[in-house]
């Protein structure tokens, strides 16, 4: 049983059985409650389900702070207090999944038994979702290298790469549910109306412009997220306006998703990435 909990500041905290935060308990990890929303009819029995929403997760910590002496106990205690400050939003890491928190409450008792300081820390998390520590990136358009060192080029030359042949991929959602993800096009000549569909539902992304070569277009979908920017060098610009009024800021939904790329002119010289973060009902 292990945790790292990371602030805003960049100040960690690992708690663990052993010293000198010795974890005793852990609890919220594995279970989230919904509300579930429903209208009743006059004279009706029962009601008519509406939809359910996931409440926000509470996760609490316990453990005890071991030193050697009061000074160094009276340490470790500030330093602790320091970094799970309430004034600070951070991150819990969690058998290889992370998910965002702020910190609802912190605090020590001293046993009068034992003269141990005891820790209690509640975190509140808005999103109930664990995530993976690391973005999954998948390339749907791209160029495939075809070689490698030792290198020895033949006479009549060789191919040093190749566009990846298919317009479709698979993309798989290895999460407990829908995630929303990050789309990014990428011209290597003039594009006209890169686009992005969902084979599965029939929902597309689709921007009506003509991109330059060294253009980027990002499509954020994620819940409370969404947007459109364009990129190029260092200056980033707002591009929601380039949206086809037909575009759905869509979902990876659980499991596999067919995703298909297009432009209406030179689609050979775009290329596609998605970027997203699988996201688990507890750990």
């Amino acid at each position: 049983m292990e945790l790292t909990y990371t602030n805003a500041g960049g100040e960690s905290i690992t708690l663990k059985q052993s010293r000198p935060y010795f974890l005793t308990k852990i609890d919220g990890t594995g279970n989230v409650r919904q509300t579930v929303n429903t209208f009743k009819a006059p004279e009706q029995d029962g009601a008519f389900y509406i939809s359910s929403t996931l409440d926000m997760r509470n996760i609490t910590l316990e453990g005890t702070v071991i030193a050697d002496t009061p000074d160094e106990a009276y340490t470790r205690r500030q330093s602790f207090l320091q970094i799970f400050s309430p004034k600070l939003h951070g991150t819990l890491l969690y058998r290889g999944r992370q998910i965002a928190c702020v910190v609802e409450e912190a605090g020590f008792t001293v046993s009068t038994r034992q003269r141990i300081p005891n820790f209690f820390v509640s975190l509140l998390c808005p999103s109930p979702f664990f995530e993976t520590p690391e973005e999954v990136r998948q390339e749907l358009a791209s160029w495939i290298p075809l070689f490698g060192f030792a290198l020895e080029i033949p006479e009549n030359g060789m191919e040093l790469g190749m566009r990846q042949p298919s317009q479709i991929i698979t993309v798989d959602n290895i999460g407990d549910v829908s995630c929303g993800c990050e789309i990014l096009f990428r011209a290597l000549g003039t594009v006209t109306n890169p686009e992005l569909l969902n084979m599965d539902t029939g929902e597309y992304i689709r921007l009506l412009t003509t991109m330059s070569a060294g253009d980027e277009l990002q499509v954020y979908t994620h819940f409370a997220g969404k947007r459109v920017v364009s990129v190029n060098g260092s200056t980033v610009t707002n591009a929601f306006s380039l949206l086809d009024t037909g575009s759905v800021f869509f979902q990876l939904s659980k499991g596999i998703n067919t995703l298909r790329y297009d432009a209406s002119v030179n689609m050979e010289l775009l290329e596609v990435s998605i970027f997203y973060r699988p996201q688990f009902l507890g750990v």
